[in-house]
């Protein structure tokens, strides 16, 4: 068997995401859509209808579009729940998210056999009572064909999407642009507009979007591709807000062909042949124009197959990775660089579905469930913007805020009770379908989630707490020196130490393996724990096991309500290496006053207790930065340089003018902006020395800080 490893490639640059999306939201309905619309709203009316479902998809679509360009993470809807929606929404949404994609490729799959079926019949040939079968088998082909497509690389994957857009959308715009230049010349459209049925009535037109307006919403899609596409953060937005728009084009241009072509007959030939109105006009306008229509209609069908088994193997991989699936799913193959585990077990079910969905009945379902998840993601939209706004690099943002975003989730709620009306039996089962994944999930699933969420915690020592509480990271090289420093400072201040140890446990590894590690590590922090209370320093220490370290420091660090957090700075390198881009990332937001010391090890504990003097660099707006200090280290004596350059030769040199001055130099302190600058030349500095750094950056800052830690 390949070996796998958990990341994603970036593969697809902006065609191949926009024909992704496009064929998505393109499907086959511009082929079957248009003559029933008209046929139930009227000429002008289905016109309106189009234009209306359009704008009632904006509303969404430009959700979308603001969060892909703040957080571009494979899950779309469902990651968005879990950072605004308390358990179990979250799963409920990444339930509603792979289902709703799951049964559309299934709906797709057996839409092209039934459309291959009728036109293989159309030619002349007959199938008889095989018919059901031949359907069936066509769309199972057909579902292992696309998981073997998606298997096999994400770039095939762009590939076949942007060859088969490209074809059907030339043939799209050879009927559109020829029809409409047909239908105007003689008067043809506006007899059609005009002198054919123009509008049935206004609820005829509401009932028709609610069919419609599911055709225009295939940006979800778009959103799965956050981890695979190339510069997400310019190219996801644009790809969204341009593939709605050349949809609505589309759907237009072929709609007013349509029209064009039949003038005043437009409404009783769409009353009479149905879905089969666009090719029964195209066949008028060109010799075999309907088989070629017809074959139009069987590309995008097929481009849409391949985009919904995309998207669903993809949220299944976000679920997994969350701990809401089994782990084995969150898998990536070696070689392709795909999910495989997910989507071979999305083909699977999506064949098993294949032999029973009804083909009517399953697209109300599917357009209820894609319902259900835009009103998360509208909700979602808001909550973060609320909450999140000034921490979130936001690349583009909804307009009219909350207005839009609230004006979809009400429109979305109003179209969910319309299908109640419209189509209870629709409902009904996609209600079943979520009180499924409710019983999944309380039976089976929560189990992966709470094992991946809680990590295991193990904690002994003084059950004394002071008010000013000192963490110490157990430092990657053993050095217990910074302990020391650690319950120096803890002494002066009236405080207490803690000692906290974080064990990493790969993703796909149950956290209870992390426990037998537990028993490893407990017995040296056991004993410098109990050497700390006996010389009066409260301590005690904290053992983690989690598969995120960042999470479970942060969550330590609430926990414990602590002040300062000391490091080795010989893990200064995984742990604050990214500080600078985290800091053009997120905006600031105080993080409850825990403050950062970075404590350079190479030196013995005592150079820094017993030293005199303080030496503090840092900027001209940075001189609270020494009382800070002298808070830390009460009796010594502080004196603040100030240092403007920001060039490293000229600071070494202010450096190396301090150590040669004949004054007695005892320990430099860097503010972190100095420390920056000089990092690289850190064993050129002949003395002891230590980095502080004020606790006011963001949370998502300070994660950022420790992502690459150990």
């Amino acid at each position: 068997m390949a070996k796998r490893k958990d990341k994603l490639v970036r593969s697809l640059g902006f065609m191949h995401t926009f024909f992704i999306g496009l064929g998505a939201i393109i499907g086959g309905s511009i082929v079957v859509l248009i003559g029933p619309t008209i046929a139930l709203s009227g000429t002008l009316g289905a016109l309106f209808t189009l234009i209306f479902s359009s704008l009632v998809a904006t509303l969404t679509a430009l959700v979308y579009t603001e969060i892909t360009s703040a957080i571009p993470e494979v899950g779309g809807g469902y990651i968005w729940a879990k950072l605004t929606m308390p358990r179990p929404f979250p799963f409920f949404a990444g339930w509603i998210n792979w289902l709703a994609h799951t049964m559309a490729g299934t709906f797709y799959a057996l839409s092209f056999a039934v459309m291959f079926t009728q036109l293989f019949q159309g030619l002349g040939f007959h199938l008889g009572s095989h018919l059901y079968l031949v359907n069936r088998m066509i769309a199972l082909a057909l579902i292992f064909v696309f998981a073997y497509l998606n298997y096999s690389g994400t770039a095939k994957v762009g590939w076949f999407s942007v060859l088969i857009g490209v074809f059907f959308v030339s043939i799209i715009l050879l009927y559109g642009v020829y029809g409409t230049f047909l239908g105007i010349n003689p008067g043809q459209l506006s007899s059609a507009l005009f002198d054919s049925v123009q509008f049935t009535n206004l609820p005829s037109i509401f009932v028709s979007m609610i069919t419609v307006v599911i055709a225009f919403e295939g940006y979800e899609i778009l959103a799965q591709t956050a981890e695979e596409a190339k510069s997400p953060l310019k190219s996801l937005p644009k790809a969204i807000l341009l593939t709605l728009a050349s949809a609505t084009f589309l759907y237009l241009i072929v709609t007013i062909s349509t029209m064009g072509i039949l003038g005043d007959r437009a409404y009783e030939f769409s009353a009479f042949f149905g879905d089969r109105t666009v090719m029964e006009a195209a066949s008028f306008l060109f010799n075999y124009g309907g088989p070629i229509i017809a074959l139009s209609g069987l590309a995008t069908i097929l481009s849409s197959i391949n985009s919904t088994m995309f998207s669903s193997s993809r949220v299944l991989l976000a679920m997994a990775r969350a701990g809401e699936f089994p782990k084995f799913f969150s898998e990536i193959h070696e070689k392709h660089k795909t999910p495989s585990k997910s989507i071979l077990f999305t083909a699977a079910i999506m064949a098993v579905m294949s032999f029973f969905m009804d083909l009517l009945l399953s697209a109300f379902v599917v357009g209820t469930l894609f319902n259900l998840l835009f009103i998360v993601v509208n909700y979602s939209g808001i909550k973060l913007r609320l909450l999140y706004e000034k921490k979130l690099n936001y690349g583009f943002k909804t307009p009219l805020f909350p207005i839009i975003p609230l004006s979809g989730l009400v429109v979305k709620i109003f179209f969910f009770f319309a299908a109640l009306i419209f189509s209870p039996i629709a409902t009904l089962i996609t209600l079943g379908l979520v009180a499924l994944g409710g019983v999944l999930y309380k039976g089976f699933f929560f189990k992966y989630e709470v094992e991946h969420e809680l990590p295991i915690v193990t904690a002994y020592g003084s059950l004394i707490r002071k008010d000013f509480r000192v963490m110490v990271l157990y430092p990657s090289s053993k050095k217990m020196g910074i302990v020391q420093v650690a319950a120096h400072i803890a002494k002066q201040k009236d405080g207490e130490v803690n000692i906290a140890h974080i064990i990493k446990v790969p993703e796909q590894t149950p956290l209870s393996f992390g426990s037998k590690l537990i028993e490893r590590d407990a017995k040296p922090l056991k004993d410098i724990t109990d050497h700390l209370n006996e010389i009066g320093v409260p301590a005690r220490y904290i053992i983690r096991v989690a598969h995120s370290v960042p999470d479970a420091l942060l969550a330590s660090l609430e926990q414990e309500k602590i002040d300062l957090l000391i490091a080795d700075l010989e893990d200064e390198g995984r742990l604050v290496s990214r500080i600078e881009l985290a800091r053009r990332a997120f905006a600031s937001h105080p993080m409850s006053g825990c403050n950062l010391l970075l404590v350079n090890s190479f030196y013995p504990y005592v150079s820094y207790i017993r030293a005199k003097s303080i030496i503090v660099l840092g900027r001209e707006n940075e001189k609270s930065l020494a009382q800070r200090v002298e808070e830390l280290f009460p009796g010594k004596e502080i004196t603040l340089r100030v240092i403007e350059s920001s060039k490293r030769e000229e600071i070494m040199k202010v450096i190396e003018e301090i150590r040669t001055s004949g004054e007695e130099v005892g320990i430099i302190v860097f503010s972190y902006s100095l420390w920056s600058l000089v990092r690289r030349y850190k064993n050129r500095i002949f003395t002891p020395f230590m980095v502080f750094k004020r606790g006011a950056f963001s949370m998502e800052e300070f994660k950022s800080l420790f992502i690459r830690w150990r």
